[in-house]
Protein backbone atom coordinates (compact mmCIF):
# COMPACT_ATOMS: atom_id res chain seq x y z
CA UNK A 1 0.00 0.00 0.00
CA UNK A 2 1.47 3.42 -0.96
CA UNK A 3 0.37 6.58 0.04
CA UNK A 4 1.07 9.91 -0.51
CA UNK A 5 0.42 12.82 1.39
CA UNK A 6 0.70 16.35 -0.05
CA UNK A 7 0.40 20.09 0.78
CA UNK A 8 1.10 22.99 -1.12
CA UNK A 9 4.29 25.01 -0.73
CA UNK A 10 6.54 27.35 -2.06
CA UNK A 11 7.92 25.43 -4.33
CA UNK A 12 4.67 23.72 -5.64
CA UNK A 13 3.47 20.83 -3.40
CA UNK A 14 5.82 19.13 -0.81
CA UNK A 15 4.42 14.86 -0.87
CA UNK A 16 5.50 12.48 1.39
CA UNK A 17 5.45 9.08 0.52
CA UNK A 18 4.88 5.96 2.84
CA UNK A 19 5.14 2.35 1.56
CA UNK A 20 6.11 -0.51 3.53
CA UNK A 21 9.41 0.29 4.55
CA UNK A 22 9.99 3.29 3.10
CA UNK A 23 9.34 6.86 3.48
CA UNK A 24 10.25 9.09 0.49
CA UNK A 25 9.63 12.93 0.09
CA UNK A 26 10.04 15.69 -2.94
CA UNK A 27 8.56 18.62 -4.43
CA UNK A 28 6.50 18.66 -7.24
CA UNK A 29 5.73 22.08 -9.58
CA UNK A 30 2.45 20.12 -10.09
CA UNK A 31 -0.18 18.20 -8.70
CA UNK A 32 -0.46 16.11 -11.97
CA UNK A 33 3.25 15.08 -11.73
CA UNK A 34 3.03 14.14 -8.19
CA UNK A 35 -0.49 12.30 -8.62
CA UNK A 36 1.32 10.40 -11.67
CA UNK A 37 4.89 9.93 -10.44
CA UNK A 38 5.97 6.51 -10.32
CA UNK A 39 5.55 3.90 -8.80
CA UNK A 40 1.80 5.35 -8.38
CA UNK A 41 0.25 5.77 -5.01
CA UNK A 42 -2.88 3.83 -4.33
CA UNK A 43 -3.99 6.71 -2.28
CA UNK A 44 -3.41 10.60 -2.73
CA UNK A 45 -4.60 12.86 0.28
CA UNK A 46 -3.91 16.21 -0.46
CA UNK A 47 -4.68 19.78 1.29
CA UNK A 48 -6.52 21.04 -0.88
CA UNK A 49 -10.78 21.86 -0.97
CA UNK A 50 -11.93 19.36 -4.02
CA UNK A 51 -15.25 19.38 -4.84
CA UNK A 52 -16.71 23.05 -5.25
CA UNK A 53 -19.68 24.65 -5.30
CA UNK A 54 -21.19 26.73 -8.30
CA UNK A 55 -22.66 30.01 -5.96
CA UNK A 56 -25.47 30.22 -3.69
CA UNK A 57 -25.34 31.14 -0.35
CA UNK A 58 -24.86 27.26 0.88
CA UNK A 59 -21.25 26.76 2.36
CA UNK A 60 -20.02 23.70 1.76
CA UNK A 61 -20.47 20.94 3.98
CA UNK A 62 -17.07 19.61 5.19
CA UNK A 63 -16.06 23.47 5.79
CA UNK A 64 -18.52 23.56 8.33
CA UNK A 65 -18.31 20.33 9.41
CA UNK A 66 -14.68 20.48 10.19
CA UNK A 67 -15.12 23.81 12.12
CA UNK A 68 -17.77 22.17 14.25
CA UNK A 69 -15.41 19.32 15.17
CA UNK A 70 -12.45 21.68 15.81
CA UNK A 71 -14.08 24.76 17.18
CA UNK A 72 -12.39 27.35 19.33
CA UNK A 73 -9.38 28.88 17.80
CA UNK A 74 -8.49 26.21 15.46
CA UNK A 75 -12.07 26.12 13.93
CA UNK A 76 -10.49 29.53 12.24
CA UNK A 77 -7.91 27.69 10.13
CA UNK A 78 -10.45 26.05 8.05
CA UNK A 79 -11.18 28.37 4.97
CA UNK A 80 -14.30 28.63 3.67
CA UNK A 81 -13.40 27.01 -0.45
CA UNK A 82 -14.42 29.71 -2.85
CA UNK A 83 -16.96 28.88 -5.33
CA UNK A 84 -15.60 27.45 -8.68
CA UNK A 85 -16.08 30.43 -10.84
CA UNK A 86 -14.19 32.79 -8.58
CA UNK A 87 -11.37 30.58 -9.24
CA UNK A 88 -11.20 32.25 -12.60
CA UNK A 89 -11.62 35.88 -11.54
CA UNK A 90 -8.43 38.53 -12.58
CA UNK A 91 -7.56 39.80 -9.28
CA UNK A 92 -8.83 39.79 -5.29
CA UNK A 93 -11.47 42.90 -6.15
CA UNK A 94 -13.32 41.08 -8.93
CA UNK A 95 -12.92 37.68 -6.84
CA UNK A 96 -14.34 39.50 -3.82
CA UNK A 97 -17.06 41.15 -5.58
CA UNK A 98 -17.99 37.80 -7.97
CA UNK A 99 -18.60 35.93 -4.45
CA UNK A 100 -20.64 38.21 -3.18
CA UNK A 101 -22.56 39.16 -5.31
CA UNK A 102 -23.10 35.52 -5.43
CA UNK A 103 -23.07 33.78 -2.07
CA UNK A 104 -23.76 37.39 -0.43
CA UNK A 105 -19.93 36.24 1.25
CA UNK A 106 -17.18 37.71 0.59
CA UNK A 107 -13.54 35.99 -0.12
CA UNK A 108 -10.58 36.17 2.25
CA UNK A 109 -7.57 37.40 1.17
CA UNK A 110 -5.54 34.07 2.43
CA UNK A 111 -8.51 32.22 0.14
CA UNK A 112 -7.57 33.91 -2.39
CA UNK A 113 -3.57 33.09 -1.80
CA UNK A 114 -4.33 30.02 -2.49
CA UNK A 115 -6.74 30.11 -5.20
CA UNK A 116 -4.31 28.83 -8.09
CA UNK A 117 -4.10 25.98 -6.31
CA UNK A 118 -7.63 24.84 -6.06
CA UNK A 119 -7.75 25.47 -9.83
CA UNK A 120 -4.71 23.45 -10.09
CA UNK A 121 -6.54 20.98 -8.42
CA UNK A 122 -9.92 21.18 -9.86
CA UNK A 123 -8.62 21.15 -13.64
CA UNK A 124 -6.88 18.24 -12.80
CA UNK A 125 -9.75 16.05 -11.51
CA UNK A 126 -11.85 17.61 -13.77
CA UNK A 127 -9.99 16.37 -16.27
CA UNK A 128 -8.63 12.93 -14.66
CA UNK A 129 -11.70 11.70 -13.78
CA UNK A 130 -9.81 8.20 -13.40
CA UNK A 131 -7.70 9.64 -10.20
CA UNK A 132 -10.89 10.86 -8.37
CA UNK A 133 -11.38 7.34 -6.58
CA UNK A 134 -7.64 7.64 -4.99
CA UNK A 135 -7.50 12.02 -5.15
CA UNK A 136 -9.30 12.49 -1.32
CA UNK A 137 -9.08 15.61 0.45
CA UNK A 138 -7.90 16.81 3.63
CA UNK A 139 -7.48 19.55 6.14
CA UNK A 140 -4.30 19.09 8.59
CA UNK A 141 -5.79 20.68 11.71
CA UNK A 142 -8.86 17.94 11.60
CA UNK A 143 -5.96 15.48 10.96
CA UNK A 144 -4.83 15.92 13.97
CA UNK A 145 -7.77 16.36 15.76
CA UNK A 146 -8.57 12.88 14.79
CA UNK A 147 -4.67 11.89 15.62
CA UNK A 148 -5.68 13.16 19.27
CA UNK A 149 -8.99 11.27 20.24
CA UNK A 150 -11.17 14.47 18.81
CA UNK A 151 -9.24 17.09 20.63
CA UNK A 152 -8.00 20.22 18.72
CA UNK A 153 -4.72 21.22 18.58
CA UNK A 154 -3.60 24.06 21.43
CA UNK A 155 -1.39 25.96 19.75
CA UNK A 156 -0.83 27.96 16.10
CA UNK A 157 1.00 25.07 13.72
CA UNK A 158 3.85 28.01 13.40
CA UNK A 159 5.11 28.73 16.81
CA UNK A 160 7.73 26.08 18.53
CA UNK A 161 4.73 25.12 20.96
CA UNK A 162 2.54 24.02 17.65
CA UNK A 163 5.40 22.16 15.78
CA UNK A 164 5.90 20.65 19.45
CA UNK A 165 2.55 19.45 20.00
CA UNK A 166 2.37 17.86 16.54
CA UNK A 167 5.49 16.44 16.23
CA UNK A 168 4.34 14.52 19.47
CA UNK A 169 1.28 13.07 17.47
CA UNK A 170 3.45 12.20 14.53
CA UNK A 171 5.82 10.45 16.32
CA UNK A 172 2.97 8.42 18.19
CA UNK A 173 1.91 7.14 15.15
CA UNK A 174 5.02 7.01 12.69
CA UNK A 175 8.61 6.35 15.18
CA UNK A 176 10.91 7.82 12.41
CA UNK A 177 8.57 11.78 12.13
CA UNK A 178 11.28 13.49 13.11
CA UNK A 179 14.19 12.76 11.55
CA UNK A 180 12.42 12.63 8.24
CA UNK A 181 11.05 16.29 8.82
CA UNK A 182 14.53 17.63 9.68
CA UNK A 183 15.81 15.94 6.21
CA UNK A 184 13.00 17.43 4.42
CA UNK A 185 13.83 20.94 6.32
CA UNK A 186 17.06 20.38 5.52
CA UNK A 187 17.14 19.66 1.65
CA UNK A 188 13.73 21.63 0.28
CA UNK A 189 14.03 24.25 3.61
CA UNK A 190 13.76 27.09 0.58
CA UNK A 191 11.29 25.40 -0.76
CA UNK A 192 9.22 24.03 1.92
CA UNK A 193 8.10 25.46 5.64
CA UNK A 194 8.30 23.35 8.42
CA UNK A 195 4.49 23.79 8.85
CA UNK A 196 4.00 22.42 5.18
CA UNK A 197 6.35 19.16 5.70
CA UNK A 198 3.96 18.20 8.86
CA UNK A 199 1.40 18.85 7.32
CA UNK A 200 2.05 16.61 4.47
CA UNK A 201 3.10 13.84 6.66
CA UNK A 202 -0.20 14.06 9.04
CA UNK A 203 -1.78 13.15 5.29
CA UNK A 204 -0.06 10.62 4.54
CA UNK A 205 -0.43 9.27 8.39
CA UNK A 206 -4.19 9.56 7.47
CA UNK A 207 -3.93 7.02 4.84
CA UNK A 208 -1.77 4.13 5.61
CA UNK A 209 -4.56 2.33 6.89
CA UNK A 210 -7.70 2.37 4.75
CA UNK A 211 -10.11 0.90 6.60
CA UNK A 212 -9.17 3.70 9.81
CA UNK A 213 -10.42 6.05 7.38
CA UNK A 214 -13.60 8.25 7.64
CA UNK A 215 -15.05 11.04 6.23
CA UNK A 216 -16.92 14.70 7.11
CA UNK A 217 -19.66 14.45 6.09
CA UNK A 218 -19.93 10.95 6.43
CA UNK A 219 -22.09 10.49 3.69
CA UNK A 220 -20.30 13.22 1.00
CA UNK A 221 -22.48 14.99 -1.44
CA UNK A 222 -20.63 15.50 -5.31
CA UNK A 223 -20.31 19.02 -6.81
CA UNK A 224 -21.82 19.49 -10.58
CA UNK A 225 -18.51 17.63 -11.95
CA UNK A 226 -18.96 14.97 -9.50
CA UNK A 227 -16.21 15.49 -7.17
CA UNK A 228 -16.72 14.67 -3.83
CA UNK A 229 -17.07 17.24 -1.20
CA UNK A 230 -15.35 15.85 2.30
CA UNK A 231 -12.51 15.69 4.26
CA UNK A 232 -11.34 12.19 5.52
CA UNK A 233 -9.41 11.64 8.47
CA UNK A 234 -8.20 8.73 10.82
CA UNK A 235 -10.17 7.13 13.48
CA UNK A 236 -8.62 6.95 16.68
CA UNK A 237 -10.10 3.69 17.64
CA UNK A 238 -8.11 1.73 14.98
CA UNK A 239 -4.78 3.76 15.87
CA UNK A 240 -1.89 1.45 15.17
CA UNK A 241 1.88 2.52 14.96
CA UNK A 242 3.10 2.51 11.76
CA UNK A 243 6.81 0.98 11.14
CA UNK A 244 8.24 2.74 8.08
CA UNK A 245 11.91 3.18 8.16
CA UNK A 246 13.86 5.24 5.23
Amino acid sequence: MRVVGIDGCKGGWICVALEGGRAEHWVSPHIADAIQREPVADLVLVDIPIGLLEGGPERRAPDVAARRALRGQRASSVFSAPIRPVLYAPDYPAANRLSRDTTGRGLSKQTWAIVPKIREVDETLRLRPEWRQRVREVHPELCFWAFAGSQAMEHNKKTDEGFKERLDLLVERFPGAEDLLGRIVLWEGKRVARDDAVDALAAALTGVDPGAMRSLPETPARDAFGLRMEMVYAARKTFSKVTVGD
